[in-house]
């Protein structure tokens, strides 16, 4: 059962085969943010690779590549990138944590568990280290020590994901759906908690209960405590079940295209747009459009193109 949550967590519930995640092409963006297909190996050989050595010196950089390895499957040339930035990088959280995921995709449940443990010797148990560690005990079949690391988790950072659902998922396959909300009511009575009220709404938005829904999003939002990831799950949910307008009077209000990406900026055009808003959908194309990240720059055409016609 664990072993089965954790896999969903992770974005399957079977590993894919070597040769087919081997053959699955990376996508890329010229700088006129066009897309572009290259294969796997050419990506790693021209531009992984050499990036992530152009990163050794700097470690914001080398984490953002690490990561961006870690997700194209590219985890085997990441053991000496991991402990170059342990000894660089001044957030020994991140550091410790990303390494001992480094190592624990690679296998070494040994140098992981030794990596995550170092970490909490320096900054304390965080829910970073100890969501890994629990994946490590897990790996080994100690389900039970597993879940009890989890569990420290939660309570040590009820906002980090990973755990949060895990635990919560975990509680559900054991005991039912009543006991799934019980875990997230109990998460969110935890102090500076958000993600756990964000999973509750949805679920109230998929019992059609609107208002509780939308009162615990004015509660989060009106608390300032939240990041980027809790404005585009709003925004998602709430589009998702056709609450569009309720997206523009929650969302338009606290969003900063600067501090919050530009994916929950789209979703704000896309709402402007399908409510017929132009005026307000080009004001915030406007602001977009001021980012100058080329990822976006086709989907800010498009959407330039769309209120023109929708006039």
């Amino acid at each position: 059962m664990f072993k089965k949550i954790l896999a969903a967590l992770r974005g399957s519930q079977t590993e894919a085969p070597a040769a087919a995640a081997a053959a699955t092409p990376i996508t890329a963006y010229d700088s006129q943010g066009r897309e572009l297909q290259i294969s796997r190996e050419e990506w790693r050989e021209k531009m992984f690779l050499p990036t992530l050595q152009q990163a050794w010196d700097d470690a914001d950089e080398l984490y953002r590549q690490i990561l961006t390895g870690i997700n194209d499957g590219f985890a085997a040339d990441l053991p000496a990138a991991g402990e170059r930035l342990v000894e660089i990088d001044a957030n020994i959280d991140r550091s410790h944590t990303t390494l001992g995921i480094v190592y624990l995709t690679n296998g070494q449940l040994d140098a992981a568990e030794a990596t995550l443990r170092a970490g909490m010797e320096k900054v304390g148990e965080t829910g970073a280290l100890l969501t890994n560690l629990a994946k490590v005990q897990f790996e080994r079949g100690d389900e039970a020590l597993a879940e009890q690391t989890l569990w420290q988790a939660v309570q040590a950072a009820p906002n980090l994901e990973a755990g949060l659902m895990w635990w919560a998922t975990t509680e559900r396959e054991k005991h039912g759906e009543a006991a799934y909300l019980d875990a997230l009511r109990t998460a969110a009575a935890l102090p500076g908690a958000w993600c756990p009220q964000l999973w509750l709404a949805r679920h109230h938005l998929e019992q059609q209960q609107v208002e509780q829904a939308q009162a615990l999003y004015a509660g989060v939002l009106a608390s300032g405590n939240f990041d980027r990831h809790a404005l585009m799950m709003i925004a998602n949910d709430l589009g998702s079940t056709g609450h569009l307008q309720l997206i523009l009077d929650l969302i338009d209000p606290v969003y900063d295209e600067h501090l919050h990406g530009p994916t929950t900026g789209l979703n704000l055009m896309r709402a402007c747009l399908e409510l017929g808003q132009n005026d307000r959908g080009r004001a915030m194309l406007v602001r977009m459009t001021a980012l100058n990240f080329p990822p976006i720059q086709q989907h800010l055409d498009q959407f330039a193109q769309a209120f023109r016609a929708n006039d």
